[in-house]
């Protein structure tokens, strides 16, 4: 008897593995292939989250069934991730300490501060890893005279250009939404978000992405600086209420979308984005959206779309949109529909659009790494020093050194942590299809 149910336990422990091997198997054969309808609907992924907030336009999905299997199966590999992937790594202590001691905002010469902002960016950088004058230039970015102020025409929506000292120029984006504001909806949905642009600065730091701009948190009256104004600046610059306004000129601007200094302070806060030296290039983006619901991009319905894309691109661009996609997919920015170049290098600019909905993560912004299966041996390595809540805790320290502390609300670190698992996810289902080959 004993050794009959010790026989029947040991076939049912191997049957048992067959099952879960045949799952996975199954799961990263999906990754890149044609596969039958899927029952997976887009909102599934969002069981992770406690919550989801009522209205989320997912009625009318055109997202390929091919593309919705892979999804899943990320979505499926997160929950058995082994625990290295969900546990601290005692690496982050000290490069947190590290990126503290640099963005702790320090006194500044005006005249020298700009000159050395202005040095930094070279090929592969925008800004140094440890140079603690990084701290001196956000602060100068807080504080700095504003001797003269334009509209920025550049992009679709207002910004304005602000002189500061030595004729450094800055752009401003005015504060549009509060904190807890969620746009329902697209990925694109709503207008820029001045804490994402902070946000994502430090964001790229812990990544070591740098190629964002120096972005800091500001507090300008418009009413002070109407005589800054040049004239075509001063004719979108109406009296509200008593209260001074402006909604500039722009593409998507208009006289009854406006932003005014807050009846409380008499200020309108926004963030000051360094202005990168050198040519940049812009080029649409291989995996640009349509912006329109029925229609559907050429990434969305070939399943080999990484095979032909790599052919036109540069192996170092692409591996660079690959990074693109991952610091993307974290803040939820959907919108990359260009990107731009400095010395071949890809920039980060207009990170505006992140952080809309704390309880969506569109898996399709990762299209670049799970079609290509490609990640730089560097980025996945910095991925792995912030495991376990070691990304949000360092990226709220960070965030704590801006003026205007709180940038983000409790929900979206915690959508942090859940996307940096899905990114985990996808790139451990390349590797058990491609093994190493994954890393480059």
């Amino acid at each position: 008897m004993t050794n009959f149910s010790f026989y029947n336990l040991v076939l049912l422990l191997c049957l048992s593995f067959v099952i879960y091997y045949s799952l996975n198997i199954y799961l990263f054969n999906d990754l890149q292939s044609t596969v039958s309808k899927s029952d997976f609907s887009v909102a599934e992924h969002h069981a992770l989250s406690k919550q989801v907030t009522k209205g989320n336009s997912f009625s009318k999905n055109t997202t390929s069934n091919s593309l919705l299997s892979v999804h899943k199966a990320i979505v499926v590999k997160s929950k058995i991730l082994k625990p290295v992937f969900r546990n601290k790594n005692p690496k982050y202590i000290a490069t947190k300490q590290k990126l503290l001691s640099c963005f702790f905002p320090k006194t500044y010469n005006s005249s020298s501060v700009w000159k050395i902002a202005n040095s930094w960016p070279n090929a592969n950088i925008v800004f140094p890893s440890t140079d603690k004058l990084i701290g001196a230039v956000i602060n100068a970015l807080t504080t700095d005279s504003i001797y003269s102020m334009k509209n920025s025409r550049r992009g679709t929506q207002l910004k304005l250009v602000l002189e500061l000292t030595n004729s450094q120029l800055v752009l401003f984006k005015p504060s549009w939404y509060s904190r807890d504001e969620i746009m329902n909806g697209s990925v694109y949905s709503g207008k820029d978000r001045h804490n994402s642009e902070i946000v994502s600065f430090h964001l790229a730091a812990i990544l070591n992405l740098r190629y964002t701009p120096i972005v800091a948190g500001r507090r300008i009256s418009l009413r002070d600086s109407l005589k800054y104004a040049d004239a075509e600046l001063q004719q979108t610059m109406p009296v509200v209420n008593n209260l001074q306004c402006v909604y500039g000129v722009c593409h998507f601007c208009k006289s009854d979308e406006i932003v005014c200094d807050d009846q409380q302070n008499g200020t309108l806060e926004g963030a000051v984005l360094f202005t990168i030296p050198g040519k940049i290039i812009k080029y649409r983006s291989p995996w640009q959206r349509t912006y329109k619901e029925q229609l559907k991009a050429e990434w969305e319905k070939n399943d080999n779309y990484c095979a032909l894309i790599s052919k036109k691109l540069n192996f170092d661009v692409l591996l660079d949109l690959i990074d693109a996609a991952i610091f993307d997919f974290l803040i939820q920015n959907g919108d990359r529909h260009h990107y731009e170049t400095r010395e071949n290098r890809v920039l980060l600019l207009d990170n505006g659009k992140g952080f809309g909905n704390p309880f969506v993560d569109h898996i399709d912004i990762l299209a670049p790494l799970y079609q290509c299966c490609y990640i730089r041996r560097t980025t996945w390595e910095r991925l792995l020093i912030f495991s376990g809540g070691a990304l949000s805790e360092t990226l709220e320290e960070l965030n704590k050194l801006d003026s205007l502390y709180p940038l983000l609300n409790k929900n979206h670190y915690v959508a942090i942590e859940r996307r940096l698992l899905y990114i985990y996810s996808t790139v451990e289902l390349c590797r058990e299809k491609f093994g190493n080959k994954t890393l480059k």
